[in-house]
């Protein structure tokens, strides 16, 4: 087997990544759907998460994030609880609700990708599936905010994938009720 230059091997994993995410914000529709599933996920890696550790994870400032997290709260998607470690502080789990707009939106996404990894051979899905563990791990190594990351659920179509989005806090933060 060749080797591959690793410049040119990022420069496709980060092309590729691009164009992933702009698929699903094709399929999702609009941006305040997305910016809940985004933020839904990062909820979901870190639960119980605080807002500081939420803000670093979503990559918002800590006042969108507190805004962000209102309204999801609100729209029944996320559950505040005071932290057990510090009374003054909050921390936020996914509601029954939450998780289930994830699973409805995930299995979506998964629904127009399947058919091309089906028309791939069994040693292809094998590929595929260890150039995602490496790339999983690279995260957890060099990301300490994604450290604590157990490769649950979410990496059907996590924060790995719709965090190339980034938000400063600027964007819109609505949330559609669950």
């Amino acid at each position: 087997m060749d080797d591959v230059n690793s410049a040119e091997l990022v420069s496709r994993l980060v092309v590729v990544s691009s164009r992933l995410t702009r698929a699903f914000r094709r399929v999702i529709g609009n941006e305040s759907s997305l910016a809940a599933l985004r933020a839904l996920a990062v909820v979901e890696q870190y639960q119980p998460v605080r807002v500081g550790h939420f803000a670093q994870g979503y990559l918002s400032s800590q006042p969108a994030a507190t805004k962000l997290l209102a309204r999801l709260e609100e729209a029944g998607l996320v559950l505040r609880e005071a932290s057990p470690t510090d009374g003054r502080a909050s921390q936020f789990s996914l509601t029954d609700a939450g998780r289930e707009r994830l699973a409805e939106n995930r299995s979506i996404m998964i629904d127009q990708m399947e058919p091309y990894f089906e028309s791939l051979s069994p040693e292809e899905r094998l590929s595929v599936d260890h150039a995602l563990g490496l790339v999983s791990a690279f995260l957890k190594d060099r990301h300490p905010v994604d450290g604590i990351d157990d490769a649950g659920p979410q990496n059907a179509v996590g924060d790995t994938v719709l965090d190339g989005t980034a938000s400063d806090g600027a964007g819109s933060t609505d949330v559609e009720p669950a």
